[in-house]
Order: C-alpha cells, then structure tokens, then sequence
C-alpha cells in the first residue's frame, strides 16, 4: 500500500506529464480499435453482399473462340444448348447444384399496374444457389411446378410494388405476355452491389420448362433448347477452381473448341473472386496490425523517456530516500511501478474509449454497404498484453538507473 500510495503521490505531483504520457499511449489503442472494427464491417459487408449475389456459384455464358483448333479456326460462335447443361450435370463431378437460365425482358400486367420487366426461367436449384428467399406467406418454385412447366411465378419487391403497390400479391393472377401466371412468392428484399443481369427486386423468376415453351429465345438453330446461361456450384470453396476447368474441358470437348480459350466459354467464378478479396482485407489486417505495433513500440518509448527525465529531476530525492535506508529494491520497485501504472491507466482508458466510440457510431444511421464498426475484443485484449509487455520492457532500464544511484552523489546534485 505504501508503494501505491507513494505511486499515486508522484504521478499526481506531474500532472501534465503523466497526461501526455497516457495520451499517447491510449490514442494509439484507440486508433486500433477503430481502424479494426472499421476493417471488420466492411469485411462483413461485403461478405454479405456477396451472399446476395450467389453462394460460391459460377456464371457460365457461351462465347466467341479465339484459337483454332483441329482445322477449326477462331471466331467460331459457342452458344449453350439444354443438352450442353445435361453434359456438364452428368460429367462434371466437382458440381453440387446446376441450373440453366434463360433470360427474357417481357411485358407484365396486373389489374392495378403493368410494366416490361426481367423474366428468369430456371430450375429449382437456382434459388438456393443464388440465395433467392421468399416472405412469409410464399413458396419457392419447386420441382413440381418445373416438371409440368406450370405457370407459376415469384415476384422481386420492386415488381411487386410496380404491379400490387401495397397489397399482397401472394395468390395473384398477372399477365406475363399473353399467359396468365399465378404469383406464388414474393422476394425478399435485398441489397446488392453486384449482378450479372441486374437487382433480383427488378426480377421475375418462372420455371425453365415453362419459359421454354411460352417464351423460347429467339434461335432458328437451336429452337427452344438454347440457353442464355448456367448457374453452377461446386462442392466446395476448395475446389472451385477445380470445378471451372472441369466444366471447361466437359464443354470444350462437346461443343469443339480449346478448354483452355476462355474467350470461347466466359466463366465469372465468384470463389475466386472471394480469394482476391479476402487476400486484400488480410493485407489490410497486417497493415493495421504493424501500424498497431509501431505505435504502441513508440508509446513504450515515450514512457521510457518520461521514467528516464523524471529519474534525472529526482536524483536529489533518490539519495534523500537511500541515504534514510531506502534499499535499491525499493528504488528499483517504485519507478517499475510508476511506469506500469502509466501504461496500465492508459491501455485500460484506451481499449474502452475504443469500445465506446464503436458503440456510439453503431448508433448512427446504417450506411450502405458498411455493416458497422464490428469490435474484436479478444484483439483489444491482444493489444493490451503487448503494451503492458512493452511497458515492462520500457521500465526496466529507467528503474535500474535509478536504483544504482550513489546516494552522496545524488545527495549533493543540484
């Protein structure tokens, strides 16, 4: 307790000092904190963003070839056909859920309102795929409605508000060209940052086989078998690069063209593209991590000169408490203390500062895209243990110093 006190007594007669000193230290923790957090809800954001757009699935569009092969020259036109999609399910073992698509812009009509609007046909592996989610009230397009091609439909938010306004469209009949479709879900909402044929609340989505015969693509070639484009999934994160080539090669050999020409078969494979984004937010992280340490070495640094100045200034008293039977220990004990107790008040004011101020942004309105400043505790703990290490290791040699003074030496400094 006397060595407290006399702690207290001492940081308390250097007021300015031991503020600055704690300042410095607790703005660099609190800047961590914020940096991090910030770091974490875009990161989070963005994960979410991407859960929008599918989960790990690859867009496959048919393409234009770019090399020869086999006395086939380039510039050969690649479009994908219903019987490319049943090749690729059957032969391309990496793939847990597949989906052609066909896309159509087609005019639609309730008895409120009408519009011209984007209408998906697709098998029922596409809604999980591409994280399609109903209300309450609704259903998915099932196998079922598939198999029979019925005239089934499910409504994105912003159709529905152009079609019903406010009302329930659940149970519904609209006109979707000249065929009645009975509206059997609504989609909920959503937001988006990316899509490859535009916002699922501007969609309509129907059964394949139903918009194959009602409103087949427009090909004299093909008929109703071309497709506009497959959805694929792999197994797994691990292997989606696996499962790109393998599809590659399973479709190079049915429709004659390199597998290696990705002119001939554009693939956007979100997997990889999470990759290269999550290796930006770790490089981020390590970023921030060494601008951590770096601030916190020189916060240590600061205490360190503050203990060494202070030790200078009390030279005189040092030799008063030597020369009245004060041992080295006890010297050596209460400018260790003086030190740690800097850092100490200083991490622990920092770290809830940091906490606090994260608190209080959260409590401003959501901002797009930002999910928030989301706090690791356990690195703010993390952060603190250095510090409190950097501290012990910035004290010793002040202490030391003061511990070895002469005290006639010092009894006679001025």
């Amino acid at each position: 307790m006397d060595l407290l006190t006399q702690t207290w007594l001492n940081l308390k007669a250097n007021k300015m000092r031991s503020f600055l000193t704690m300042f410095g230290i607790a703005w660099g923790l609190v800047c961590l904190i914020l940096m991090t957090a910030m770091g974490e809800g875009m990161w989070v954001s963005q994960k979410q963003k991407a859960r929008s757009l599918g989960q790990n699935i690859m867009i496959v569009w048919g393409g234009m070839t770019s090399k020869g092969i086999e006395g086939v020259r380039a510039g050969k036109i690649i479009r994908l056909t219903l019987d490319d999609y049943f090749k690729v399910r059957q032969q391309a073992t990496y793939l847990q859920r597949s989906s052609p698509e066909i896309q159509r812009y087609l005019p639609a009509r309730s008895n409120v309102n009408n519009g011209t609007f984007g209408t998906h046909g697709v098998f029922p592996d596409y809604m999980q795929m591409r994280t399609i989610e109903v209300k309450p009230g609704g259903r998915q397009i099932n196998e079922g409605d598939n198999a029979n091609a019925l005239r089934v439909c499910i409504l994105g938010d912003e159709v529905k508000d152009q079609l019903f306004n406010k009302a329930n469209a659940v149970g519904q009949t609209i006109m979707i060209g000249e065929f009645p479709y009975l509206v059997v879900g609504e989609l909920a909402h959503k937001d988006q940052n990316s899509n490859y044929s535009g916002p699922d609340k501007k969609m309509i989505f129907v059964p394949f086989y139903t918009i194959a015969r009602d409103f087949p693509l427009p090909n004299a070639a093909e008929g109703k078998r071309q497709l506009s484009n497959l959805i694929l999934q792999p197994r797994s994160e691990e292997i989606g690069e696996a499962a790109e080539l393998q599809v590659r090669q399973v479709l190079a050999k049915a429709k004659g063209f390199d597998p290696l020409d990705e002119d001939a078969l554009p693939i956007w494979n979100t997997i990889t593209e999470a990759k290269l984004i999550y290796q930006l937010f770790a490089s981020l992280k390590v970023f921030l991590g060494a601008m951590a340490v770096v601030t916190l070495i020189l916060g240590g640094v600061g205490v360190m000169n503050i203990m060494l100045l202070s030790v200078g200034e009390r030279t005189h008293e040092i030799g008063v408490c030597k020369a009245v039977g004060a041992t080295t220990r006890r010297i050596l004990m209460q400018f260790f203390a003086e030190s740690m107790t800097l850092t100490f008040m200083a991490g622990l004011a920092g770290i809830f500062i940091g906490w606090g101020l994260c608190w209080l942004i959260n409590q401003l309105p959501k901002i797009d895209f930002f999910a928030g400043m989301i706090v690791t505790p356990a690195l703010g703990w993390i952060a603190f243990g250095f510090l409190t290490l950097v501290g012990v290791l910035s004290s010793i040699y002040p202490a030391f110093i003061a511990s070895v003074v002469d005290p006639i030496e010092a009894l006679r400094y001025e």
